[in-house]
């Protein structure tokens, strides 16, 4: 899913809103500025909230804003699809950095060098499938519009598209959910710890 994004909004307003691949590439650039943007928040949040319900928060905003995907039109106010694509960076750098960290949380220190490099290949993989289901709804979507007895636009291809992506979203959602209470606590307690001693310290 965080993969399909950045992979299908280039698409679409290139190929169905007809804008140039300067102006396309400048608004999915804020999909890129949120991912760095949010970054310096990341350990603070997880911190002070737990992976919980940092990952659960997440999911929702990443499942909703490409929910928020699917309707986007020519006529969409540009600062409306910065925003958008925004905080959808934001939400799946939140999420990368969550997973990974949990992923890696219970690998023994003599192990690390191996994991890390098996977690990348994975990220890189995954990215990669995201971009296949990707392609694979929007083909399916087209499918669905020729069928249709109403006459579909080629945007219709991206509705579907969009829609069957944030099903993943939810899926993930559920995923969060399902997360025990306390997840990742050992991780966020010497981050915890120290920001206490700061604080006391402090004359």
């Amino acid at each position: 899913m965080i993969g399909a994004i950045p992979f299908l909004l280039p698409l679409l307003f290139q190929t169905v809103f007809g804008w140039s691949p300067i102006q396309s590439g400048a608004l999915v650039l804020f999909v890129f500025v949120g991912n760095i943007a949010i970054k310096p928040l990341t350990t603070p949040m997880y911190s002070n909230y737990g992976f919980r319900r940092v990952l659960l928060a997440a999911s929702v905003c990443l499942t909703l804003t490409t929910i928020g995907c699917a309707f986007l039109t020519a006529g969409t106010p540009v600062v409306a699809i910065a925003l958008l694509t925004l905080i959808s960076g934001a939400a799946r750098s939140v999420s990368m950095t969550g997973y990974t960290t949990l992923a890696l949380s219970d690998v023994p220190p003599a192990q690390m060098r191996t994991a890390n490099a098996l977690a990348s290949t994975a990220q890189q993989l995954f990215t990669g499938l995201a971009v296949v289901l990707a392609t694979l709804a929007l083909r399916l979507g087209d499918a669905v519009g020729k069928l249709a007895k109403a006459a579909h636009g080629a945007r219709f291809a991206y509705v579907i598209a969009f829609l069957a992506v944030s099903v993943v979203g939810a899926i993930a959602t559920a995923v969060a959910l399902r997360l025990h209470p306390s997840a990742g606590d050992v991780l966020t307690a010497d981050v915890t710890v120290a920001g206490s001693r700061t604080t006391t310290s402090t004359p």
